[in-house]
């Protein structure tokens, strides 16, 4: 996948140089992954950014699913809008996505 989406995108000048590093690398482990090889990435990408101090915004988040579902099969896109449509008719849900912290 060509790297003009950082270029071309404003969300990215004015991201933390740490979270785009983070992004770039990602969307280069996931070129020609499946959804379910590509959903353990994406969670290791959150976790590392996480350890930093720091998340992806809801406008960063979306231009990353953009990004990362370009190249996705007809049938892992829908894959994603399902899963996409339950959590936003259900935001309670979407903290069962995160890792537990132990006791």
């Amino acid at each position: 996948m060509s790297q003009s989406i950082f270029d071309d995108n404003d969300v990215f000048k004015n991201m933390n140089p740490l979270k785009v590093q983070v992004m770039r690398e990602l969307v280069e482990d996931v070129k020609e992954k499946s959804m379910r090889e590509t959903a353990p990435l994406i969670l290791a990408a959150m976790q590392k950014l996480k350890n930093k101090g720091l998340s992806f915004n809801a406008e960063e988040t979306a231009v990353l699913m953009e990004v990362l579902t370009r190249d996705m099969s007809p049938g892992d896109k829908a894959k994603v809008q399902s899963m996409k449509n339950i959590l936003k008719k259900n935001p309670a849900r979407q903290g069962s996505f995160r890792q537990k912290r132990p006791k």
